[in-house]
């Protein structure tokens, strides 16, 4: 009877991972046509249930994707820049599948994804509280200046200081948290990477821009960066985070978007603040 619950149970969660995979494919496919808050803030908080096994936020947001999904379909298939319109209506027959898949097995979803939170040893950072401290960053930066009786305190003056403060920020979600772990050599060389998450396979590499670092130069090193963490064996998402409080970086955003993507199957984030 034991062995039978377990395979029963493998058999479930793989299917609620299957689930996951091919609901996120559908929310992709839907960015990439639209910016429309409306729906781009559903995406979002989708992506964060996901990542923390919210059932029920879940399929909200998959019945929310369906109502927005009837009411643009006639635009979208009417919209001669849509090239792939037979995969946007074959996402509404597919959500509403899932959507009842996830009724029908809700009560056993959420009891078994409950039962493994509660037999966890540690809590996984989720990526909205990670990028919502590196958002937030320079405003912390700010803040640790004004102290009363102008007492002693942390400023960022270089790239150590980022990495210090950094790594106390990251001390509120998360336990295994390793330094100075050593990359496999690129190019003859090798490099420290800043923080590994190892329960969560990312990798923080933080850099601080300073007179004389070019855009072109920094982009250089961060690309070095992205081939040494392309090999690493716990590295399965990289995101390198510049910090620039002189506003040194010509374009931030399009300096993000030229080196975020997918780089030989690593997922990569640039992430420029303030």
């Amino acid at each position: 009877m034991f062995t039978f619950y377990i395979y029963a149970k493998i058999l479930i969660m793989e299917s609620f991972k299957i689930l996951t995979i091919k609901i996120m494919g559908i929310a992709k496919c839907i960015k990439k046509y639209t910016s429309e808050p409306s729906i781009t803030n559903i995406l979002d908080e989708l992506e964060t249930a996901i990542n923390t096994n919210n059932v029920e936020v879940i399929l909200f947001a998959c019945n929310s994707i369906v109502t927005w999904y009837k009411k643009n379909i006639s635009d979208i298939l009417s919209n001669q820049f849509v090239y792939n319109k037979d995969v946007h209506r074959g996402n509404i027959e597919l959500m509403e599948h899932i959507i009842q898949t996830l009724k029908e097995n809700r009560s056993e979803y959420i009891k078994i994804l409950s039962s493994d939170l509660n037999n966890s040893n540690y809590e996984n950072i989720n990526q909205k509280d990670l990028f919502n401290i590196l958002n937030k960053f320079h405003n912390i930066v700010v803040q640790l200046r004004d102290r009363y009786d102008e007492r002693t305190t942390l400023d960022v003056e270089d790239e150590y200081d980022v990495q210090d403060l950094l790594h106390a920020l990251l001390k509120l979600y998360c336990e295994d948290i390793r330094t100075e772990e050593w990359c496999p050599s690129y190019a003859g060389t090798s490099s420290r990477q800043d923080f590994l998450l190892k329960n969560e396979k990312i990798v923080i590499e933080t850099k601080k821009t300073r007179k004389g670092l070019s855009n072109k130069e920094l982009a250089n090193e961060l690309i070095i960066d992205i081939n040494r963490y392309s090999t690493h064996p716990d590295c399965s998402k990289l995101i390198c985070f510049v910090y620039d409080p002189e506003n040194r970086v010509k374009n931030p955003r399009g300096f993000e978007a030229d080196l975020t993507g997918l780089h030989n199957k690593l997922e990569v984030f640039v992430v420029v603040k303030p």
